[in-house]
């Protein structure tokens, strides 16, 4: 004869919906651990990307420019 432990029913409000059980938390989740960061963090926002590449391509022209007058100009 077998005896089963008794399961600990949770209350009828903190049931799902839908009927299936909860998702088990990630194996690492556990309370006083810390959640690995995501990468997002570390991410430069979409705008901030965009302004730096235009100004790099504002320099690099404007440096071409200077070069090309004084290249232009120094051959006379």
């Amino acid at each position: 004869m077998s005896v089963e432990p008794a399961r600990a029913e949770r209350p009828a409000d903190q049931q799902p919906a839908d009927g299936q059980p909860a998702p088990r938390p990630a194996p690492d989740a556990r309370p006083g651990r810390p959640v690995p960061a995501s990468d997002e963090q570390y991410k430069a926002p979409m705008g901030m990307t965009v302004r730096v590449f235009i100004y790099l391509v504002a320099v690099h022209f404007i440096v071409f420019f200077f070069f090309a007058i004084f290249y232009l100009l120094g051959a006379q």
